[in-house]
């Protein structure tokens, strides 16, 4: 099963002794930015003192912090009304990184997430256009 949730003390040593680049984003409510290998996550500290992420890990493409979006046939990098294709390896770089995150926080790995990465967003409708 998973270790406990890594103490506050802990987090950043933790995420450093591993090769991440950690950023204080602030101290009320406390939460830092962890990033490695153009990709990055806002860690936020619950009322427990547990680190969680605060949202799903972005991709920096073009100098753009980008979400992961499905649109069914093709998956996209979206940040703010733009879209850019995805690469495999870019794709396997973030899911390696949402994994090694949730691994050193000491998170439950759900068997959607372990099958590959989950998307930020999802914009498709199969029905969408279709006569009634």
């Amino acid at each position: 099963m998973g270790k406990q949730p890594t103490v506050a003390v802990d987090v950043r040593k933790e995420f450093r002794d591993a090769g991440f680049e950690v950023v204080e984003v602030s101290s009320s409510p406390e939460s830092i930015v962890v990033k490695k290998s153009n990709c990055a996550c806002v860690l936020a500290r619950d009322a427990s003192g547990a680190w969680n992420p605060s949202g799903p890990p972005t991709f920096n493409v073009r100098g753009l912090d980008c979400r992961l979006e499905d649109q069914g046939y093709q998956k996209f990098w979206y940040f703010e009304g733009k879209r850019f294709p995805i690469r495999v390896g870019d794709l396997k770089t973030l899911h390696g990184f949402d994994q090694e995150v949730r691994a050193i926080l000491g998170l439950k790995s759900l068997y959607h997430e372990s099958l590959g990465t989950t998307s930020a967003r999802s914009v498709y409708d199969r029905l969408t256009g279709r006569a009634q």
